[in-house]
């Protein structure tokens, strides 16, 4: 048996890993790659992270772009409709009174104060301002309290300042203030008379007490609750004069108290909310008003204008005299020198009123008959966008709801109101945003031009491209890398300096205004293209191309056969750049087209922007929409370009 040397063990251990060892730099390994996927995670959610948010703002209503704190996920605020009119008021979350949380809707805000009877309390001083502190709102006994620090002789107290006295301020220990202090509506307090008294020739000015001779003082900070109703209320609500609330009286209701209002002509005994009083908007779908309305010769107005309701709506009514003989109520839409547009009152059927407060905003206008109508192209009517016509002055409405739907109205902290969300994708904002009439062009048209240029400049790159950089790979002849490196050098000429004798050439042929000048260069060749292309034909090995040679295949042949299928990924390259390039290409589109009809997508955005630059929600529809080719195209040929891009600078 052979021996082992002493020193082989040894050295076999010197040479070898300890186990600890491995598994340590086994540890390490898998430390190494996990913080570099998160690296490359985190990279990536930075980079994505605009599109996603640009793909979520797309399916909001515009007020949710830009709320804070934001709202990610596309949601619908739901709303209650106020009676039978076209009201909306949002609904929130609120706890009531007895801790159950319920939706409310907010009918008005109350202002409260803390306030006390001066002739009661006891313990007045008058002391230094200097020896006070700032007021801080604090809760005592279950008031608010506007509570101060008196140091004196290394003592601090808590008192409530109530009046001047010269340069010193009289105060009242906080103490004294119990039972005392009395939270009460700003408005109850305000509306009592003026009333004053006087200690210690200190004058204290307030309002009169329940007690005579008793004065409010305000002790405590004033305070704003928000006054909100169950959804049942604003079911009852409906449409009056504006001048038909009259006589108000505050009343206690629920746990708060509300101003009550008689109507005109209504029983005496009967009390009404105010809910609002705004101005509202008569309006007609455009459709009936195209359909319906003709015009005639102002001579044809007869009899005196009278006053008619439809509805809730009060319009003018005129009676026409018709070529036949008749007469015919109508009312008048507008007038134009010696002729007025009228509609018949018999028959109407989509006229209404709409709270100006609901997206009437700037109108648009449309000749009917030659008159100039204002029309609304995006009403929210539910969740259908209509086109409603504009038709007479704007009216004052009240809105008001009787008191037997009010009995569980409450207050409570504008703060902890929460909006009454569900979840919902506004998949109509893409649908509005693409049919907008932009000056005689829709995104379709845009599309359109966009695709006939990304189209065109296809078929000339690959018809160019592929010839020369096959010439420079391939060929022999004098002078070929010269004429290379000319070709490169016109990379480097600025864009700006070829613009203008660009222009001049395409203004001398009569292109402009047209979309030759954003493809007819493309049959002239692109530099980076060749350059991209004659890199790879260059690390084609030449066998192939020898072989087929001698099979008895011509040049073209052999270009067509050979190159061009294994050239699949540059090929692919080329055709993303070309795409990338001229879809989202603005400056020369800018520079060469002036006509709506022929704007190109990039184009037709920047246009689109400017004429609804507030509304975020179609302006993010129509960005997705523009750049949705783009992803899509690199998604699927994205292994292709990679491949192109890698192998284009093998061999040079």
């Amino acid at each position: 048996m052979k021996t082992i040397p002493a020193e082989e063990p040894q050295r076999a251990t010197a040479i070898g890993k300890p186990p600890s060892l491995h598994l340590s730099q086994s540890t390490g390994h898998i430390v190494g790659k996990l913080i570099s996927y998160a690296i490359l995670v985190l990279g990536a959610l930075v980079m994505i992270f605009p599109l996603f948010w640009m793909l979520s703002a797309s399916f909001k209503p515009e007020w949710q772009i830009l709320t804070t704190p934001p709202i990610w996920i596309p949601s619908e605020w739901e709303q209650v409709s106020a009676g039978d009119t076209a009201k909306e008021f949002p609904l929130w979350y609120a706890t009531a009174p007895d801790g159950s949380e319920s939706k409310v809707f907010e009918i008005g805000a109350r202002r409260y104060t803390t306030v006390a009877d001066v002739t009661r309390i006891e313990g007045l001083v008058s002391v230094p301002a200097t020896e006070l502190g700032d007021p801080t709102p604090t809760t005592v006994d279950g008031v608010s309290l506007n509570v101060r620090a008196w140091t004196t002789g290394g003592e601090s107290r808590r008192v409530v300042a109530l009046a001047r006295d010269g340069d010193n301020l009289v105060v009242a220990p906080v103490e004294s203030l119990a039972g005392l202090a009395d939270r009460r509506p700003l408005d109850e307090v305000n509306a009592r008379d003026r009333a004053n008294v006087e200690f210690d020739d200190v004058r204290f000015t307030g309002r009169a007490a329940d007690e005579e001779g008793g004065v409010l003082v305000q002790v405590g900070p004033e305070t704003q609750l928000d006054v909100v109703a169950p959804r049942g209320v604003a079911e009852a609500a409906f449409l009056t004069a504006e001048d038909a609330p009259i006589e108000p009286e505050f009343f206690p209701i629920g746990n708060t108290e509300l101003q009550l209002y008689h109507l005109k002509d209504h029983p005496q005994d009967e009390w009404y909310v105010l809910l609002s009083l705004e101005a509202w908007q008569p309006i007609i779908d455009l459709d009936e008003l195209q359909t319906d309305s003709f015009s005639v010769s102002a001579d044809q107005l007869t009899g005196e204008t009278t006053s008619h309701v439809f509805g809730d709506v009060s319009m003018p009514v005129n009676t026409v005299a018709l070529d036949d003989g008749t007469t015919q109520e109508v009312i008048v839409i507008d007038h134009l020198e010696d002729r007025v547009l009228v509609i018949p009152t018999e028959g109407i059927e989509t006229m209404r009123l709409a709270p100006v407060s609901n997206n009437l905003g700037d109108p648009f206008v449309q000749r009917i008959n030659t008159f100039p109508v204002r029309y609304i192209d995006d009403y929210a009517q539910g969740r259908d966008q209509i086109s409603v016509a504009l038709i007479g002055e704007r009216q004052t409405k009240a809105l008001v709801a009787p008191q037997a739907a009010i009995a569980n109205v409450f207050d409570v902290p504008g703060r902890s109101l929460e909006r009454v969300l569900h979840v919902r994708l506004r998949y109509e904002n893409y649908t509005e945003a693409m049919s907008k009439n932009l000056g005689g062009a829709t995104f379709f048209t845009f599309f359109k031009n966009s695709g006939i240029v990304v189209g065109l400049n296809l078929i000339g790159h690959y018809f160019s491209v592929i010839l020369v950089a096959y010439a420079f790979a391939r060929l022999r002849a004098p002078g070929k890398d010269v004429l290379f490196i000319i070709l490169l050098s016109t990379m480097m000429l600025p864009f700006p300096v070829l613009l203008i004798p660009t222009y001049e050439i395409f203004n001398t042929f009569g292109m402009l205004n047209t979309l030759w000048p954003l493809f007819i260069r493309s049959f002239f060749g692109n530099a980076f293209l060749i350059f991209l292309l004659r890199q790879f034909f260059m690390s084609i090995p030449r066998e192939l191309e020898e072989a087929a040679v001698i099979d008895g295949a011509n040049t073209l042949q052999v270009l067509w056969s050979v190159i061009l299928p294994l050239s699949k990924p540059a090929l692919a390259t080329i055709g993303i750049f070309t795409f990338w390039w001229n879809w989202n290409a603005f400056l020369e589109p800018f520079v060469y087209i002036n006509s709506v009809k022929n704007f190109t997508v990039s184009l037709g955005l920047a246009f689109f922007k400017g004429q609804y630059v507030y509304n975020f929600h179609w302006l993010m529809a129509a960005g997705m929409v523009a750049i949705i080719p783009m992803i899509l195209i690199f998604f699927f040929a994205q292994r292709y370009f990679i491949e192109g891009i890698q192998m284009s600078g093998l061999k040079g």
